[in-house]
């Protein structure tokens, strides 16, 4: 291929692929001290070489060992390598600081088990990770006067890992004030998680808060009205990492414990004034029969791409913070009891996804069957070239697309004297494949809830309670 070839191909590409192909993230360079750590070695040392490590052989080592280097470098200091030999370590919980880089030999050859200590059972906090960290950006002086950047926790990185998040053990050893177990939690500015493996993790169930836990979760503020404050810019990358295993805790009950495997959210993003990327991709999910695979809470632009996600709940679900420019692109669900949910979502993109489904096992997780549900306040939402199958033995009572709620394809908004307006703005259905499923339905669910939606070419205008349409997609 010469090169003004090589050029026309390039340009096709990306014409056929909008949004797909942002700009490369360009990461800081690692920070210049290395620490390495053993948890077994013939001779321990300062850690300056793999040949003398730290001793990391207990817990209590390990911890002693990361607030020394905290205090000698500063707690917002130039940052930290910290390499793990091989091998099984405990820890009481690994609290990042700025420009600090955990990482380990490789999944399955270095192994993090979070354990209970004394002062978990004297502070009895409710929520524990393997690996945590981070906080808003900070200020001195006047509040807004001057930003102290050097503690904006920047440059992070978790790689190469096994995480074992133990709920069995320590909910045995902290009791009922311990309610959810997890592996990495992050708030952050910049941060990387790669060849990561999470498993162990559990949650308590009953209360709404309890319930949700997040296994890997790397976000840039917090929603759901907390004052915490976050970065206007992020970026944000999480790739090839596993996440496995149902959701430990209690399994009586409708209030049961779920959770969204891999979590992201950017809640104060600026996109005019500053960059905001997420990047969640070639992630292995599996098996997590009583939850969501992928997620996000208040996004403003995110890709979720070439994931695969076998034998779980659902495959995705984005119901928090009115999400908008989202593209879920050639992943693969399979064995999955739902598709994917979206409420009150804005301009995403969902194409050339395969949807393999199997029938739900309980009836506490019907609602999950269906290949993709879209709800309350969507709009401008592309699906196209998506593939959905039933691949179970039973009736299918699942649905490709189910379409239904409150003010869907339209967009509402207040005019310059204040009035309330709107304007279509309609999901759209085009050149997806279906089989073994009921016809895709669209419909509001009570009078007064207008619906517009495009199936191929074919505009469609609903309103009302009983006012539906089935499709298939031999008509797009």
């Amino acid at each position: 291929m010469n090169r003004l070839l090589r050029q026309l191909f390039l340009v096709t590409l990306l014409a056929a692929w909008p949004g797909a192909w942002a700009q490369e993230i360009e990461w800081p360079v690692a920070p210049g001290r290395t620490v390495w750590l053993a948890a077994r070695h013939e001779a321990f040392g300062d850690g300056q070489a793999a040949s003398e490590p730290i001793d990391a052989s207990t817990a209590v080592k390990l911890g002693r060992a990361l607030e020394r280097l905290a205090e000698e470098q500063g707690h917002y200091g130039e940052g930290v390598v910290l390499r793990f030999l091989p091998g099984q370590y405990e820890t009481h919980g690994i609290r990042v600081r700025p420009r600090w880089h955990v990482t380990g030999a490789g999944i399955g050859r270095t192994t993090l088990k979070l354990v209970p200590g004394a002062r978990h059972r004297k502070i009895k906090s409710a929520y524990h990770s393997v690996i945590s960290g981070g906080w808003g950006p900070q200020f001195g002086g006047e509040p807004g006067k001057q930003r102290l950047a050097k503690r904006d926790f920047d440059n992070l990185r978790i790689a190469d890992l096994s995480l074992d998040c133990n709920w069995a053990g320590m909910k045995a050893a902290l009791g009922p004030s311990l309610k959810k177990t997890a592996g990495i939690d992050l708030l952050t500015k910049q941060a990387r998680v790669e060849r990561v493996r999470a498993s162990g993790y559990g949650a308590q169930g009953g209360r709404p808060s309890w319930r949700e836990v997040f296994p890997i979760r790397v976000i840039s503020a917090m929603g759901d009205g907390s004052k915490l404050p976050g970065y206007r810019d992020s970026i944000i990358e999480i790739h090839h990492c596993i996440v496995e295993g149902y959701v430990r805790g209690p399994s009586a009950g409708t209030a049961w414990p779920y959770c969204t495997g891999i979590m992201v959210s950017h809640r104060s993003a600026d996109l005019a004034k500053g960059r905001v990327d997420v990047r969640v991709h070639h992630n292995e999910v599996r098996d997590i029969t009583n939850g969501i695979a992928l997620g996000g809470a208040f996004l403003k632009r995110a890709q979720f791409y070439e994931n695969t996600v076998t034998n779980c709940g659902i495959g995705f679900n984005f119901d928090t913070g009115g999400n908008r420019g989202v593209v879920i692109r050639n992943n693969r669900f399979t064995d999955c009891i739902g598709g994917g949910s979206v409420n009150d979502g804005k301009a995403f993109e969902i194409r050339d996804n395969t949807f393999r489904l199997v029938a739900p096992g309980e009836s506490r997780f019907a609602w999950w069957h269906n290949g993709l549900r879209l709800r309350d306040y969507t709009r401008g939402i592309l699906v196209e070239g998506n593939r959905f199958v039933f691949g179970g033995e039973t009736r299918p009572i699942a649905r490709g697309v189910l379409l239904h709620g409150k003010s869907v394809g339209l967009r509402m908004f207040k005019n310059e004297a204040g009035q309330s307006q709107r304007e279509i703005d309609p999901n759209r259905f085009r050149n997806n494949s279906y089989s073994g499923l009921l016809p895709n339905l669209a419909g509001p669910q009570q009078a007064g809830h207008d619906m517009h939606l495009v199936v191929g070419e074919r505009a469609i205008h609903l309103t009302g309670e009983g006012d539906r349409v089935q499709f298939t997609w031999p008509d797009d």
